[in-house]
């Protein structure tokens, strides 16, 4: 490449004109979807630049061992590059792929995988080829928004408090898009105190809308009723508010239409409360789990503990095949919804959940697990979780991973406890995003 090299004195001096003008080539692709090429020995961190493309550049943040830098003009174009469809995809940052084909973001997706496994977990093992969507637009059933003192409701920029504000966002249906349209100018004439919200939606293209920093009962659905109609034309059926400063929930009430908001996930209906958590992505939850229950294999006679429950949707498609399925979930909420979903699910009789902490609530539990089916939030697994798994000594593990870097850490933690990894399987979660879900297969073997 014609390698315009970095003068070390640069560092001292720090002019923008020694810093600008600088040629990198990108030789691969980090996980947060910088572009990674070497200047005098030194890694040059280059977000938009892809692999093969070399760049014109200017670095704005040197360490001793690497640096950071702004593209200014790509010299090499990737075939793999294309024009990202989001008119604001360079000012928010949320995807971070929309710049690479899509086939190439599930490679680098597997990759990203497979180099945390090796490089943190110490394990060499096959990671299969990332499962993608047909169709990988307007696929999120939730979208959290934050709230300018104008009305203007957007996404706050990667990294900082700065609102990007959106008219169009293609990760979402074009029906909870007119939604936001219509809060948006709802709000601009008033009610101040709401400063975030989140919206919900089914696959049948219902909505939930719930308004946090709103004193209940404030939002008068009699005194907005054209408002709440033109929600309901669309298709939003509930609206709710809950104050600030209080304990999570504290004071969550229902201000305008129906109090249950359901989802249907392998072909099973779920009640769904505004706080608890639910997968973003509908159509790959069924792909997640189904890959989750072909590797289970249950034959009807196990015992399943399913830590990091939820609302129950993968303890109850696991009840099908158990002989007892026991939830462990730390949400108040998301348990109560788990019960009912049980319920209304016919899985009453086989299934219980537990509230509390997993580290706590699992060391009070005397029986033997056959399986165990993880699915912890992206700060993985408790030390005392682990710890407490290699002394029951479960036959198989299923690790559910949103995280790829602590997922090898904990996998790494298992298999020195006697555990071999059998499978590893990359699913896309989110598509255009650096972010990739993964199930890992783990059956006990010895101790190391």
């Amino acid at each position: 490449m014609n390698n315009k090299k970095l003068n070390h004195n640069y560092r001292n001096t720090n002019t923008r004109e020694e810093n600008s003008n600088l040629e990198v080539e990108c030789l691969r692709l980090l996980s947060d979807g910088s572009g990674v090429g070497y200047m005098n020995g030194i890694a040059t961190f280059v977000p938009g630049l892809l692999p093969g493309e070399t760049g014109e550049v200017e670095v704005f943040d040197a360490k001793k061992k690497y640096q950071r830098a702004r593209l200014q003009k790509i010299i090499n174009r990737s075939p793999d590059r294309m024009d990202a469809p989001c008119s604001v995809f360079e000012g928010c940052g949320g995807c971070q792929l929309q710049h690479m084909t899509y086939k190439q973001t599930l490679q680098w997706k597997q990759r990203w995988v497979e180099d945390a496994l090796t490089r943190i977990g110490k394990l060499k093992v096959e990671v299969k080829p990332t499962l993608g969507m047909e169709y990988p637009w307007r696929y999120r059933n939730k979208a959290r928004l934050h709230r300018e003192p104008t009305g203007e409701l957007g996404y706050y920029k990667e990294k900082s408090k700065s609102l990007v504000h959106f008219q169009d966002c293609l990760l979402l249906s074009e029906r909870m898009n007119r939604w936001i349209r219509l809060t948006e100018e709802f709000l601009a004439d008033g009610y101040p105190e709401i400063h975030t919200l989140t919206f919900r939606e089914n696959r049948k293209g219902e909505g939930l809308l719930l308004l946090e920093g709103l004193p209940v009962k404030v939002l008068s659905p009699e005194e907005n009723s054209d408002y709440f109609k033109a929600l309901s034309q669309e298709g939003l059926r509930s609206v709710w508010g809950i104050g600030t400063g209080n304990d999570l929930g504290g004071n969550l009430e229902l201000i305008w239409g129906d109090e249950s908001f359901s989802q249907t996930i392998l072909d099973m209906t779920f009640e769904v409360s505004p706080l608890s958590f639910l997968q973003v992505n509908s159509l790959q939850t069924d792909v997640l789990y189904a890959q989750v229950l072909a590797v289970a294999a249950l034959n009807g006679e196990e015992t399943v503990w399913d830590l990091y429950s939820g609302i129950g949707t993968l303890a109850l498609a696991l009840a099908r095949k158990a002989k007892k399925v026991t939830g462990i979930e730390e949400n108040p909420f998301a348990v109560e919804d788990a019960m009912r979903n049980a319920v209304n699910n016919n899985a009453i009789g086989h299934i219980e959940f537990l509230k509390g902490k997993v580290e706590s609530r699992m060391m009070k539990i005397e029986e033997q697990p056959d399986v165990v089916v993880l699915d912890p939030p992206r700060a993985g697994l408790h030390a005392d979780v682990l710890k407490r798994l290699l002394e029951l000594n479960p036959k198989r593990i299923i690790y559910v991973s949103c995280d790829p870097g602590t997922l090898a850490r904990d996998i790494g933690g298992l298999t020195a406890g006697g555990y071999g990894v059998d499978s590893v399987q990359s699913v896309d979660m989110f598509p255009w995003t650096m972010h990739v879900e993964t199930v890992v297969l783990m059956n006990f073997k010895e101790r190391t």
